[in-house]
């Protein structure tokens, strides 16, 4: 007598249940199907918890909450430092190719030193222009 196969309920493929178990089991014994089926009762599990115990509720909601606060200053804190490094790597990324095109070479070594010597040269006239005398 052949058994009866049944469709699991979190991927659809047919699958022959427990002998034992037959009328209980809705899901197949796939890894993925599993885990889903041991999250969705964690769930269920929490819910009526949270339902009927008011002091668990109250644990809940404070360590929802703080792990809210935490994932906040966390995002914050990354978003801040990026915005000014963004602009930053933007403008160092537009000079170095400007100097590479200027230069005419792709040459790693020659546009540092390129931009070694534009640099020294802006610092000697920004020295300049701060005490009033001609650039050397």
């Amino acid at each position: 007598m052949s058994r009866k196969l049944l469709h699991c309920a979190h991927c659809g493929r047919s699958f022959a249940p427990d002998r034992y178990n037959a009328h209980h089991q809705k899901y197949c014994t796939h890894g993925e199907c599993m885990r889903d089926r041991k999250r969705l009762r964690q769930r269920e599990w929490e819910a009526r918890r949270r339902a009927e115990d008011a002091e668990f509720r109250a644990t809940w909601r404070a360590r929802c909450a703080a792990a809210n606060a935490r994932r906040r200053a966390t995002a914050k804190a990354s978003r801040e430092p990026e915005a000014a490094a963004v602009g930053q790597v933007a403008v160092t990324d537009v000079l170095t190719g400007l100097l590479s095109q200027l230069a005419d070479t792709s040459d790693p070594v020659l546009v540092g030193a390129s931009m070694a010597a534009y640099a020294a040269r802006g610092r000697r006239l920004a020295l300049s222009a701060r005490t009033g005398t001609d650039p050397p």
